[in-house]
């Protein structure tokens, strides 16, 4: 076993990188699609509008598997805004596009759980940055 030491220049933002560098070269394709992923970190800034315009971009360009995580995604922007009548009318389509993407049915409880997973992603990078999670007092 070998033991490597990475020097202290490096530090955590230069560690980082180089893994994100590390895994995303190992990723043929992008699951989730550009705009989804700048749509998620303006979900984590609290940044609504933004968020939701870029996911909406996600899903008018993407791929079956950039649509479904976008409208994934714009369920789990307007959950966390409050407009919880908006997001479960978006319910349908997205059991369109998870059966699009999957060739198979989307149950409730993978829906719900996907969903739920954005949020708690949005608001763990809020609480890391010292926002607040639930994004009070933002627009």
């Amino acid at each position: 076993m070998t033991l490597t030491i990475l020097p202290q220049s490096l530090g955590r933002v230069g560690l980082a990188g180089a893994l994100s560098a590390l895994l995303l070269s190992s990723c043929a394709e992008d699951p989730m699609g550009p705009e989804n992923r700048f749509a998620l970190i303006a979900f984590s800034q609290c940044s609504y509008d933004q968020a939701l315009m870029l996911a909406d971009q996600a899903i008018a360009k993407g791929n079956a598997d950039n649509v479904e995580r976008g409208l994934m995604l714009k369920v789990a922007i307007l959950r966390d805004r409050g407009d919880l009548q908006a997001a479960e009318a978006l319910y349908p389509e997205i059991d369109a596009a998870w059966q699009a993407a999957k060739e198979k049915p989307l149950s409730e409880s993978r829906r719900l759980r996907d969903i739920q997973m954005f949020i708690d992603i949005a608001q763990a990078e809020r609480q890391a940055k010292g926002l607040d999670p639930a994004c009070q007092g933002r627009p």
